[in-house]
C-alpha cells in the first residue's frame, strides 16, 4: 500500500468513526447519563464484537452483503430491532429515577457495530477502496482494516462518551438532560433508518 492509499485510508477512517452514527450517539447518551466510567467498558465491547465483521468482510462475507438478497434482509431487520431496543435503554436511563435502570451491559455492548448498518458500510466501502486491489495479501488487508477501525473506534467513541459527560455538567440531571437524551435517541434510530435505506 502507498502512502497516498493509506493517508487516503486514514482519513476515511477519522472521518467514518468521528461522524454521528448509532455507536458514537449510544455513547454520547450514555455518557451524559451515567458518565465515562461506564461509558467505557460498553466502547471496549462495541470494538470487541466489531472484529468478526471485520474480519468476515475482508474474507468474503462483505461480497455477500453488498450483493442483496435474504441475508441483508435479515439482518436489517435485527439491526433495526436491535437498535430501537437500544435507543429504548438509552431513554430509560434518563427517564425513569436514577438506579431503578440497569446500564447497558458489556454484552449489550459487543452487538452494537455488528448489526450497525453504518458500520457494515464503512468496511464494506473501505476494504473495496483501499485494501482489495493493493497486492498485499488478504491476511494482511485483515489486519490493517480491524487495526484501523479499531484503533479509530477506539478513540472517536471515547470523544463522543466524553461529549456526553460535557453535557451532564453543562444541563445537570433535569429535564433539559432527559429532553437531550431522547433526541439523542431518536436521532440514532433516524441514523440506522437512513443507513439501512442506502
Amino acid at each position: 500500500m502507498d502512502m497516498a492509499t493509506f493517508a487516503a485510508f486514514a482519513v476515511f477512517i477519522i472521518v467514518m468513526t468521528g461522524t454521528p452514527g448509532p455507536g458514537n450517539l449510544t455513547f454520547l447518551a450514555v455518557g451524559a447519563s451515567a458518565g465515562y466510567r461506564t461509558a467505557f467498558p460498553l466502547i471496549v465491547a462495541s470494538q470487541i464484537g466489531s472484529i468478526p465483521l471485520k474480519l468476515c468482510v475482508a474474507y468474503g462475507l462483505g461480497h455477500i452483503m453488498a450483493g442483496g438478497g435474504p441475508v441483508v434482509n435479515i439482518f436489517k431487520g435485527l439491526s433495526m430491532a436491535y437498535m430501537t431496543y437500544l435507543a429504548w435503554r438509552i431513554v430509560s436511563l434518563s427517564v425513569k429515577p436514577k438506579g431503578t435502570v440497569a446500564l447497558p451491559s458489556f454484552w449489550e455492548g459487543l452487538l452494537i457495530h455488528p448489526l450497525s448498518p453504518k458500520t457494515w458500510a464503512m468496511n464494506l466501502v473501505a476494504f473495496s477502496t483501499f485494501l482489495a486491489g493493493n497486492g498485499l495479501s488478504i491476511h494482511a488487508n485483515a489486519i490493517i482494516l480491524t487495526l484501523g477501525f479499531t484503533i479509530g473506534g477506539m478513540v472517536f467513541h471515547s470523544l463522543w462518551a466524553l461529549a456526553g459527560v460535557s453535557i451532564l455538567k453543562i444541563v445537570g440531571e433535569g429535564r433539559i438532560l432527559r429532553i437531550i437524551t431522547v433526541l439523542m435517541a431518536l436521532a440514532m434510530l433516524a441514523s440506522t433508518v437512513w443507513a439501512l435505506a442506502m
